[in-house]
């Protein structure tokens, strides 16, 4: 995608099914984006559970797992899988799209990122509830998980989001990935016919603690105030698009509280924001932002990575031969992370 225009749209989509209701808005919001841009989906649905798995299985299944080559088990325990999709996708009106159906053995979050290792996928879409406060310790989530290591762009739905999405608000601190999130959520809205919202969240512009004991109407707050206001109506210039579909926000404070208070005022329905920023260290999420969004926000949520990401998942069927040893430590590809 151009740094400087609007993406034409996704070509290759997997929706992570679990077949929960935010499962069904995920895969709602995939059929609307393919018939936009006929881009060929891919439903995925992981078995983590083998134990679960073996116990509802036919005893012909089961036998054919011990003594047999494991043939009959696989396809039993697929084809409910499958049929189930199947009829996901009938419920929307969505067979004459092109879509396929996998059931893959294995942890979700890492089937869903070796199929897109696999196969390239450009957009991941996978459901997620809200988390409660108390919540927000439990970080081993599926969508979490992805947001951090899947190197495709990943959008988590909530189930109250399942139609096209009215308002967009798309987050940048003017680094290269948010502005490629940028035009993925200007791109999501302009298909949707909604409103575009860009925001810019002043942090961090001055010493720790000096900010906090200077007034609203100081010559360097309003000379920092001044500069950021700048750079976003030039960043919001460059987008190429009709200026009058981007109304642009300035605002002071932690971004993510920023962004979830901005969120609420203007009732968005969907958020897009990059997942490294200005730090520029690949697989960190800078400060969180996107994990706290998702956490605290009602809102679905895009996230978009660098264009050399690099996943610390290793990718499947990995070469083990003395070369692989010679990739740098720091990349997260010498040896696998399923954490």
């Amino acid at each position: 995608m151009s740094s400087t225009t609007i993406s034409s749209g996704y070509r290759r989509i997997l929706v992570a099914v679990d077949f929960s209701s935010h499962a069904e808005a995920a895969l709602k919001q995939a059929v609307w984006l393919a018939q936009q841009s006929g881009a060929r989906i891919t439903l995925l649905h992981a078995l983590p559970d083998l134990r679960r798995v073996v116990a509802s299985a036919s005893l012909r299944a089961r036998l054919d797992m011990v003594y047999g080559e494991g043939e009959t088990f696989q396809f039993e325990i697929r084809q409910e899988s499958d049929l189930r999709m199947k009829r996901m996708l009938m419920a929307l009106n969505a067979t004459d799209l092109d879509v396929t159906v996998e059931t893959l053995l294995g942890e979700p979050f890492v089937a869903v990122i070796h199929a897109v290792q696999k196969e390239g996928h450009d957009l991941v879409l996978a459901g997620t509830r809200g988390l409660a406060a108390w919540e927000q310790f439990f970080v081993g989530s599926t969508a979490k998980r992805l947001i951090r290591k899947c190197p495709s762009s990943v959008w988590i739905v909530k189930a109250q989001h399942a139609e096209p999405p009215k308002a967009v608000l798309a987050a940048t601190d003017f680094s290269d990935v948010s502005r490629r999130a940028v035009l993925e959520g200007l791109s999501i809205a302009r298909r949707a016919g909604a409103d575009f919202h860009l925001l810019h969240v002043i942090e961090s512009d001055v010493p720790p603690g000096l900010g906090e004991r200077l007034p609203d109407d100081s010559w360097l707050r309003q000379a920092i105030r001044e500069e950021a206001g700048e750079r976003l109506a030039a960043f919001a210039a460059s987008l190429d698009t009709d200026a009058s579909r981007v109304h642009s926000h300035l605002s002071s404070g932690t971004p993510w509280q920023e962004i979830d208070r901005l969120a609420k005022h203007l009732n968005i329905a969907l958020i897009a924001m990059g997942t490294v920023g200005r730090s520029g260290i690949k697989g960190v999420l800078l400060g969180n932002t996107a994990e706290k969004v998702l956490g605290t926000c009602d809102c679905s949520i895009l996230t978009v990575k660098p264009a050399d990401f690099v996943s610390p998942i290793m990718p499947p069927f990995w070469p083990l031969h003395p070369e692989s040893e010679k990739v740098p430590s720091d990349s997260g590809q010498g040896r696998p992370d399923h954490s």
